[in-house]
């Protein structure tokens, strides 16, 4: 490209921003390079609802068409049985989102761990909501529902259809939220998750330093985390699930016994325009992976000349009129008794200005009366 070519690329460049830096947002610029990181369900994906729970940014949702109660209400004295085999279910959660009958049993905060990601510990059905429709069955991936009852025959303007043709989900990620941790990819029984990492690297613990860590004391790569792929293992020392590390570095730099080294290979992120700036956002991202910064020349940069500045004169004593001050200080004298008083320090502390000058005013004159009484009666 010659150097006209250049200058008029550049110029275009600038009125491009121009142009759309009053309409989009700083990191929506194209002309600014941003981290790729996402996740993108593929054609594997049923949807289930495996993935939205162990998010750790919240950035997945995962919602269904229908319901058992859009096909109408529970029917009344219907016979039948209703088996799980629990050897099949892999808790993927679509029949819970369709029928009330089914539960997924939570694990308890102590029973999560990155380790094993899928957040239920099993699957309980309700035989009080179940009406043995068998609308349940075809929507189970494994095959591990059986019904015995009365089926619903399920009709629609179109006529006939199955279930399964009725029955739709849709997952949506918000990129913005996503960190490409890949925790759902882990989750999910179908390889349904494409991943892509902002950074490439690896994770290792320096062994020497590590016999400090006291992961139930600091928490500190628990905390700063924002993949929560930290755990404790058999040692009682912090670990990580390396497959879900997004190589961050928080953690390296919040350990406190430095016992976490990052080391970043690669990073993800879109294309960098030729724009001005591009050689400094080069630089920048090498930084990413190099750990070292360019310090910028600064030989060149111009010294404004130091200002003289004249010694301001030293402040006037004010002068004090002896006659005015003996009046204030008499003035004040009935009060310095009254001041060191517990209740009436509590008063100045708590109560706004206005009530407590009314307050302490008031205890004055009655302070003035007691006394004018007394020697009234010693007299």
């Amino acid at each position: 490209m010659t150097e006209d070519a250049k200058e008029n690329q550049e110029t275009k460049n600038i009125k491009d921003i121009k142009n759309t830096e009053s309409t989009k947002d700083f990191g929506e610029l194209p002309q600014y390079p941003k981290l790729v990181a996402e996740a993108v369900p593929n054609e594997k994906c049923l949807p289930c609802i495996l993935c939205e729970p162990v998010c750790p940014t919240k950035a997945i949702k995962v919602t269904f068409n229908k319901t058992r109660e859009d096909f109408g209400p529970l029917r009344t004295g219907i016979k039948g049985r209703i088996d799980i085999d629990r050897e099949k279910c892999n808790l993927c959660g679509r029949c819970a989102r369709f029928c009330k009958a089914f539960l997924l049993v939570d694990k308890g905060e102590k029973e999560k761990n990155p380790r094993d990601l899928v957040p239920y510990e099993q699957l309980l059905v309700d035989e009080e909501l179940c009406d043995y429709c068998g609308l349940c069955v075809p929507l189970c991936p494994e095959e591990a529902i059986k019904v015995e009852g009365e089926p619903l025959k399920i009709e629609d303007a179109e006529g006939s259809k199955k279930i399964e043709e009725i029955f739709e989900g849709k997952i949506e990620i918000d990129r913005d939220l996503c960190i490409g941790c890949g925790r759902c990819a882990r989750v999910c029984p179908y390889e349904a998750m494409d991943i892509k990492k902002p950074f490439e690297g690896e994770i290792n613990l320096n062994e020497k330093n590590l016999v400090r860590c006291d992961p139930l004391g600091c928490q500190a790569c628990f905390n700063v985390c924002p993949a929560k792929c930290w755990y404790v293992d058999e040692r009682g020392k912090a670990a990580p699930v390396k497959d879900q590390c997004i190589y961050c570095g928080a953690c390296e730099r919040a350990c406190p016994v430095s016992a976490i080294e990052v080391h970043r290979s690669g990073v993800r992120h879109t294309d960098i325009q030729e724009t001005p700036w591009a050689e400094e956002w080069k630089e920048a991202i090498s930084a990413i992976k190099s750990g070292e910064r360019k310090i910028p020349d600064v030989s060149g940069a111009v010294v404004p000349p130091i200002i003289e500045r004249p010694p301001l004169p030293p402040p006037e004593k004010p002068v004090v009129d002896p006659e005015l001050l003996k009046l204030v200080d008499d003035a004040l004298k009935p009060l310095v008794p009254l001041l060191r008083k517990p209740k009436v320090r509590q008063i100045l502390e708590r109560e706004p200005a206005e009530q407590a000058s009314e307050k302490i005013v008031d205890r004055l004159h009655k302070d003035e009366a007691r006394k004018a009484a007394a020697t009234a009666g010693g007299k």
